[in-house]
């Protein structure tokens, strides 16, 4: 059994960067800072957990912008790949004699296959 071929559509990988871009910018929110009096412990513990959840949230918005530059990475790099592969086959095409070539089936009867 063959397993399907990869296909990679370059628009896609950046729908998706521009996507992590924008939930980045969601997660990095900067909570309001917020001074408790010491005899208040459940005020002291909303703040630590405030302060815990923006650094969180800050470490997960660079992650998310570092995978959206990734993917914007990989969809140039794939088009390139295309272009370039498109690029070689033009010249092949462009570079066989008019003709085509004489005897490069090893005398095979057109086959492709060695006698």
């Amino acid at each position: 059994m063959t397993r399907p071929g990869l296909r990679v559509v370059p628009d896609g990988l950046r729908a998706l960067a521009q996507r992590c871009e924008e939930l980045a910018s969601e997660v990095a929110v900067t909570l309001p800072t917020r001074t408790a009096l010491s005899w208040q412990s459940s005020e002291a513990a909303a703040t630590a957990v405030s302060a815990g959840t923006g650094r969180v949230g800050k470490i997960l918005a660079s992650r998310m912008q570092a995978t959206a530059s990734k993917l914007t990475g990989a969809a140039n790099d794939f088009e390139a790949m295309d272009d370039g592969g498109a690029a070689a086959l033009a010249a092949v095409g462009s570079s066989a004699p008019a003709g085509g070539y004489q005897n490069v089936d090893g005398d095979a009867g057109g086959l492709g296959l060695p006698r």
